[in-house]
């Protein structure tokens, strides 16, 4: 079949929500090159140095030269839903939710704006011909709207030296990244996506996964405490030098993504007075807010919630304390009620936290 069916679901539900996911999935591609084609206006085809690069470009190119590699393997495998997984990954989760947020200052500073230009035009042109054999008629729609605005991108060069390769070896390796020669007037016989490894940092993709951990931590934290989104707030990290550095080099990216600036990081940082806290696997977040949220109402409904946890979480230990109950039921049954019975858990160890933080 062209689906594996779930035990137990029915047939017409699952194939309704996989179309769905499809259809969401399209409209976000849709969008985020709607986005793109907007912003190209007086767009030119150049040159782009490695020098000129900012961080998130270097980054982005990785991340497609990384998910290329990955999905020309898994297709040559005949692994068809890996590679579909790890295309539809990059496009949702960094080319769409970061790279594009990152663009939006440099598209509104006239300097800035034809190096982003160029570096999108590559990364967009790569992205639907590396897309085609899944959805092959949003993609098609899209290349030739792509062409109308960048009908001469194939002039188009980067080149990036990877610190991880010997720059000798990279100066002889210097290739024109989307430089396809004739620009296809149709993405079905454009050429296949190939870049060459030098572009791959896995240093720098590690940077950045680094900084969206962070930045989801702190979001979550202006989620939880009633923070507006726009307030600027400062960000102290208690961690290892290793993950100092990784926040350091791509601290310029947390002001504009989350209003927060890096104010330190390292073994010796200690929570300011007032502040809030957020916790990493192997690093310790602190926020300073001061008098900005109420404490008391934030701690009403935090307590509400941890009381609401701890009845479902007793509710759970009922019943797999009930002999009968547990001799009845199936296995999977049983499984799901631990599983869920330890989320709770864990979430209600997270709520009281916050409401010692705010006592």
């Amino acid at each position: 079949p062209w689906f594996t069916p779930d035990e137990g679901a029915a047939v017409a539900r699952i194939v309704s929500e996989r179309f769905e996911y499809g259809r969401n999935f399209c409209n976000k591609l849709w969008n985020a090159c709607r986005f793109a084609f907007m912003n190209l206006e007086g767009y030119t085809p150049g040159p782009v140095a490695e020098s000129e690069l900012q961080v998130e470009d270097r980054w982005v190119l990785s991340r497609l030269a990384t998910t290329v590699r990955e999905v020309t393997t898994m297709l040559d495998r005949y692994q068809f839903d890996q590679a579909t997984r790890a295309v539809r990954e990059f496009t949702w989760n960094e080319f769409c939710d970061w790279y594009l947020e990152m663009l939006k200052p440099r598209f509104r500073d006239e300097a800035a704006r034809p190096v982003a230009q160029r570096c999108l035009v590559v990364v967009v042109d790569t992205l639907l011909r590396l897309l085609h054999p899944f959805a092959p008629f949003i993609t098609e729609e899209l290349w030739h709207k792509l062409n109308e605005v960048a009908p001469s991108r194939n002039a188009t060069p980067i080149l990036p030296v990877s610190p991880t390769r010997d720059k000798a070896e990279a100066d002889v390796q210097q290739t024109r990244v989307g430089d396809t020669g004739h620009v296809a007037e149709s993405v079905m016989i454009a050429a296949w996506p190939d870049m060459p490894i030098t572009m791959i940092d896995a240093a720098l993709e590690k940077r950045f996964e680094r900084l969206q951990e962070t930045i989801v931590a702190v979001r979550n934290v202006r989620s939880v405490y009633g923070i507006a989104p726009g307030a600027p707030l400062k960000l102290f990290m208690r961690c290892a030098p290793d993950v100092a550095e990784q926040l350091k080099t791509v601290a310029g990216q947390f002001d504009f993504l989350s209003k927060t600036m890096l104010a330190a990081a390292g073994l010796d940082v200690t929570a300011p007075e007032g502040s809030v806290s957020f916790s990493m696997p192997d690093a310790d977040g602190y926020i300073p807010v001061g008098d900005s949220i109420n404490r008391e109402e934030v701690r009403r409904n935090k307590e509400k919630e941890a009381e609401k946890l701890r009845g479902f979480i007793a509710g759970a230990e009922k019943k797999l304390a009930n002999e009968g109950f547990m001799a009845k039921a199936p296995a999977d049954v049983v499984e799901g009620i631990r599983a869920t019975k330890a989320e709770q858990v864990a979430q209600l160890e997270s709520i009281e936290r916050i409401i010692r933080e705010l006592s």
